[in-house]
C-alpha cells in the first residue's frame, strides 16, 4: 500500500512538472523545451542573473505595441532560440527583437521572485550559466509572451 502512495505521488510530481509550462500541455517543441527545463530541479544559488528577448504580441498583457499576432511571437520565438543556442550575440538578440524595455537584464533573488512573471522565474531558475531556455507565454503564468532566457550569472 505505502508502496502504491509513492508511485502515485511520483507520478503526480512528473505531471505537474510536464504541465508547468501551458495548460493544456503544448506538445509542439517549444512546449518540449520548455517541459524539459521545468523538469529539473531549481539551481541552488543565492541570486540568478539572465537576460531576455520577450516576444510579445497583441492581447498579450502590454503587447499590443509589438503589432505581432500570436503566430508571428510564437514562430519569432522558434527563430530567436535557434539564434541564440547557435551562439549569436544575445545582446543584439535583445535588441533587435525584444518587446521589453532597456537590455532585458535581470536578477532574481527570494525576495524579489514573486515580482516577475511564474514561468519567467521557473525557468531562470533552472537554467545553467550560459544555457538558453524558453517560457512559454501563458495567460497567467507568462502574460507578457513568450521569453527567450539566457542565464548570465
Amino acid at each position: 500500500m505505502l508502496q502504491n502512495v509513492h508511485v502515485l505521488a511520483a507520478v503526480v510530481a512528473i505531471a505537474l512538472c510536464l504541465t508547468a509550462c501551458s495548460d493544456p500541455p503544448d506538445d509542439t517543441p517549444l512546449g518540449q523545451d520548455c517541459a524539459r527545463i521545468m523538469a529539473r530541479p531549481e539551481v541552488e544559488a543565492p541570486q540568478v542573473k539572465v537576460q531576455h528577448v520577450l516576444l510579445a504580441f497583441v492581447g498579450a498583457k502590454r503587447g499590443s505595441e509589438s503589432k505581432r499576432t500570436y503566430a508571428e511571437a510564437r514562430s519569432a520565438t522558434v527563430q530567436v532560440l535557434s539564434r541564440a543556442r547557435s551562439g549569436d550575440d544575445f545582446a543584439a538578440l535583445v535588441k533587435q527583437h525584444s518587446g521589453d524595455d532597456g537590455d532585458g537584464i535581470f536578477t532574481l533573488t527570494a525576495t524579489n521572485r514573486a515580482d516577475f512573471a511564474v514561468n519567467f522565474a521557473a525557468i531562470s531558475c533552472r537554467l545553467a550559466v550560459g544555457e538558453v531556455g524558453v517560457a512559454a507565454h501563458h495567460a497567467s503564468k507568462s502574460p507578457f509572451g513568450w521569453h527567450v532566457i539566457k542565464r548570465l550569472e
